[in-house]
């Protein structure tokens, strides 16, 4: 099994892919393309460019799952507007269906798991908790 966790992050979205094999073991498959950003979000080429660029990664990896860390909507501390518009992208994928998983579930989940993933940069540990979350839960 396969999934991918994405954060989205101001103007990117961080992936991480993960799989699990028969034996239990999960491992890092995100390769790469570590995240899609797009630079101007009022420029249709650049527009274009993501959805053909995620969707891309999407069907190369060919996952089970794929989720989003889901942000505040509402508040102080509620995500940019720029990020929705990436999100409504990525649910354009329509070979799975995408998920939405809060933060306060993965917190929850790793207070009683552990990670044993390990991960190349510091920006893409919310989606490798992600990714691991989903696939083994």
């Amino acid at each position: 099994m396969k999934a991918i966790g994405i954060d989205i992050d101001k103007k990117r979205a961080i992936c991480f892919a993960v799989e699990i094999n028969s034996q239990g073991d999960v491992k890092n498959i995100t390769g790469k393309q570590k995240f899609i950003e797009v630079k101007e979000d009022q420029n249709n080429s650049e527009i274009r460019t993501f959805l053909k660029e995620i969707q891309n990664y999407f069907n190369l990896i060919n996952p089970d799952r794929i989720a989003i860390l889901t942000r505040q909507t509402k508040g102080r501390f509620s995500a940019s507007p720029y990020s929705f518009k990436l999100e409504g992208l990525i649910q354009c994928y329509n070979k799975i269906e995408i998920e939405f998983i809060s933060p306060q579930t993965i917190t929850a989940f790793y207070k009683k798991n552990e990670i044993t993933l390990d991960f190349d940069n510091k920006y893409q540990e919310n989606a490798m908790r992600l990714a691991n979350y989903i696939l083994l839960s």
